[in-house]
């Protein structure tokens, strides 16, 4: 995402053909989606009544697709828990509750799903950020998890991963820890390689800092070619899935452009494609396609860390 791409999407018009609510990603139910923990995220953190859980998530559904109509808006995916999910949540979580003033940023936040998390589990709130390239979702963050009162815009950055001036470039050098869950994905494979390298930026170059993240990817590394709403009319525009093995060679080659000694591990969430494939065998091959439109045999969710040395 170019920083022209980024004015464009926070200027689409009203009338765009990508807010269109009868898109097939305009999924009409979540509630196999919502899982007790994040059911008992919005009723101890947020403060909301166990009956107006699910009409309040619509709700917020409907005013974030007004702000940027994201195919993870219209399928719900901002209530799943990405970081909980990742094999070093607890040690991120042990990290920031033991090492003084560490900072961490959720980058390409959305609704901050990921942030309150960690500060439902007691993570100091002064270590808590979250960047994204468009404005507007903060305070969207802040209806769902009604939290304004401590988790103000002090927390919350607006910034484009390309841009070497704006507010998020201007904190490089200054992180222990970037999590960045299902961002790459909305690149191509050019642009995922410059994100990465600029990614790697945002860190202090210091042993034990990190970036974690997990990715949309696949057992087979491969280029898509993205048809209209998801591009406009005549435009040319490609997303590159990632395999296992082309992510970690992606983050040591940013690693070596930008002078970082790092250690890295990826691996796919196997947990992930066995709930997939439970969902085939028991509602049928359709079930992906009504209730998680982008899908593929090959699709696999890919965790991984990078790690200074």
């Amino acid at each position: 995402m170019s920083t022209v791409d980024a004015q464009k999407w926070a200027q689409l018009p009203a009338d765009h053909m990508a807010r269109s609510t009868k898109l097939p990603w305009y999924t009409a139910s979540f509630e196999h989606k919502l899982t007790p923990s994040f059911r008992n995220l919005l009723k101890e953190w947020s403060g909301i009544a166990p009956e107006d859980v699910v009409p309040h998530i619509y709700r917020i559904r409907e005013e974030s697709w007004r702000i940027f109509p994201w195919p993870c808006i219209g399928e719900f995916w901002f209530i799943e828990q990405g970081l909980l999910r990742h094999p070093d949540y607890a040690s991120v979580l042990q990290k920031l509750k033991t090492i003084k003033q560490a900072k961490f940023l959720d980058l390409g936040t959305c609704l901050g799903q990921d942030l309150r998390t960690l500060a439902h589990a007691n993570a100091p709130l002064p270590s808590l950020y979250g960047a994204d390239a468009l404005p507007g979702f903060e305070a969207a963050g802040h209806a769902l998890f009604n939290d304004r009162d401590r988790l103000d815009s002090t927390h919350f950055i607006t910034g484009n991963i390309f841009s070497e001036t704006d507010d998020l470039a201007k904190t490089r050098g200054s992180w222990d820890i970037v999590h960045i869950a299902m961002f790459l994905h909305v690149f191509s494979k050019a642009d995922a390689e410059a994100a990465a390298r600029n990614i790697l930026k945002l860190l202090k170059n210091e042993k034990e800092t990190m970036v974690i993240g997990t990715q949309t990817g696949s057992l087979e590394p491969t280029e898509l070619v993205l048809q209209p709403p998801l591009c406009e009319p005549g435009e040319h525009k490609t997303v590159w899935r990632q395999s296992r093995e082309t992510m970690v060679e992606m983050w040591k080659e940013a690693a070596n452009s930008v002078g970082l000694d790092v250690e890295i591990w990826a691996e796919y969430d196997e947990e992930e494609a066995r709930q997939r494939a439970n969902g085939r065998r028991e509602k049928g091959e359709g079930w992906e396609k009504r209730e998680r439109f982008f899908t593929g045999d090959k699709e696999r969710r890919i965790f991984f860390r990078v790690v200074v040395k």
